[in-house]
């Protein structure tokens, strides 16, 4: 970024496939890549090959390719690292302090493109968001401020570099607060565990995973912590559940690729309520409203309605895909999220489900959120999802798919008697099906509630 490259992120888990429509779509120059991804995928040897090939058929020219390699190892065409790291360096950049106290007039280009980061792709081919440095920059500053993070401050994250949460929640975060970075080659419980408990962390951002699996080490004890204060998403009651627990203070965030990674977050000084059950006070300078989306008429507060987002974190579109860009911002400006939420009383916004995932029972609408905080709260049920189903009289009816919670055993009906004790009857799961794990998206690790939909179809169709 400090040199005027602008950054594609691309998941070390995408398939030769996936990584070749990046490349593709974003034209890149130059491909920078470590020889050996997660201890064992051989991305140099046998991943980058597959993608030049396909580059090839596609006409598309290949990239400038530079290889991080701990043995050193050399690669056919690529350029070694280590190699140019030792090259004479050129003409001095300047400094970040001058970058963050320049003015717009100054430093026109922090209005540019300072990176390009790929959608999840639960659905088609990933697009890619055009991401301004004044807009992260701004961003990450606002962002540590919430998390009160200063030079003091230690703060760990499992998230990967090429996603929002560590991107910008994690590595600009920190760097414009001045606060310590622990980060993790590849997730590992009870390195996390050693993290946290030995390097005197004072915050986390991340997956709630990380923090389920604190209390399954061997020498697990909440005393040894200084962490103060956390941010996540997830259900209010798993949160609620947690903070006993661990002790410390679990705060909601909410944002997307498209607005940077953040819109609203809560700080640990919010009341519990508001911490865990809404996702805090948008940035200033944004507006957020939430919207008929149909019409886009503003809705009235505790109404829901779809998430729409404007100001200064809002991409600059989609690259190379003005069609998408216009159907995503409108022409005041406005980007529709895709996201139903709510305005709650102070400001305070809270998301509720995605649109699409929005349960139509004859002619009520159900969110899948709530069905699943009541799952959620059942000890025998360690992560929930909700989609709905085909139904030839209501339209559609909630299906609920659980993992279970580790040493427990629980029934369909046990679940099902569980929600009809708190649940509107017509809210009530139709079916509960258990599985050992979700499909997911490789970058985000989100639950790809799309195939949960499909394979109930497919349960129908046989």
């Amino acid at each position: 970024a400090r040199a005027g490259a602008v950054m594609v992120g691309v998941s070390t888990r995408l398939t030769p496939r996936e990584v070749t429509h990046m490349i593709a779509l974003t034209q890149a120059k130059l491909w920078i890549i470590e020889d050996v991804f997660l201890g064992k995928v051989q991305a140099a040897a046998e991943l980058m090959p597959v993608v030049l090939q396909e580059l090839a058929e596609r006409g598309v020219p290949a990239p400038r390719r530079l290889v991080w390699s701990w043995t050193r190892t050399r690669y056919p065409g690529a350029e070694d690292w280590h190699d140019q790291m030792a090259l004479p360096t050129g003409p001095a950049l300047p400094s970040a302090a001058t970058l963050t106290a320049a003015s717009g007039a100054e430093f026109a280009d922090l209005k540019g493109v300072a990176a390009i980061l790929s959608t999840s792709g639960t659905t088609g081919a990933p697009k890619g968001v055009m991401l301004t440095h004044v807009g992260l920059i701004r961003l990450s500053d606002e962002v540590g401020k919430r998390q009160y993070l200063d030079p003091a401050q230690r703060f760990y994250s499992i998230a990967p570099f090429f996603h929002c949460s560590g991107y910008m929640h994690g590595l600009l975060t920190n760097l414009i607060a001045g606060s310590t970075y622990f980060s993790t080659r590849q997730y590992n419980a009870a390195e996390t565990w050693a993290v946290l408990s030995n390097e005197g962390v004072t915050a986390y951002h991340g997956f709630i995973g990380a923090l389920q699996e604190l209390p399954t080490q061997p020498d697990f004890d909440p005393a040894r912590l200084v962490l103060d204060r956390a941010w996540y998403s997830a259900p209010a009651t798993e949160m609620a559940r947690l903070e006993g627990m661990l002790r410390f203070r679990q705060c909601e965030v909410y944002g997307l690729t498209e607005t940077g990674g953040n819109t609203c977050i809560t700080t640990r000084d919010d009341p519990v309520e508001m911490r865990h059950d809404s996702d805090g006070l948008p940035h200033d300078g944004l507006e957020v409203r939430i919207a008929d989306p149909e019409t886009g008429a503003e809705m009235p507060e505790s109404r829901p309605g779809e998430i729409r987002i404007r100001g200064w974190n809002v991409m600059r579109g989609y690259f190379r895909d003005p069609d998408a860009t216009a159907r995503t911002i409108d022409d005041e400006g406005w980007l529709k999220t895709g996201d139903q939420g709510v305005k709650l009383p102070g400001g305070y916004v809270k998301f509720l489900s995605r649109l699409k995932d929005v349960i139509r029972v004859g002619g009520e609408n159900v969110s899948p959120m709530e069905i699943e905080e009541i799952l959620i709260g059942h000890p025998a049920v360690a992560e929930v999802a909700v989609v709905a189903a085909p139904h030839p009289r209501l339209m559609e009816v909630p299906v609920a798919f659980v993992i279970p919670a580790h040493a427990t055993s629980t029934t369909e009906a046990e679940l099902i008697a569980h929600c009809r004790k708190l649940l509107a009857n017509f809210k009530v799961p139709t079916r509960v099906i258990f599985l050992d794990d979700f499909p997911r998206t490789g970058a985000t690790s989100r639950i790809q509630k799309a195939k949960l939909r499909e394979r109930l179809v497919e349960s129908a169709d046989a």
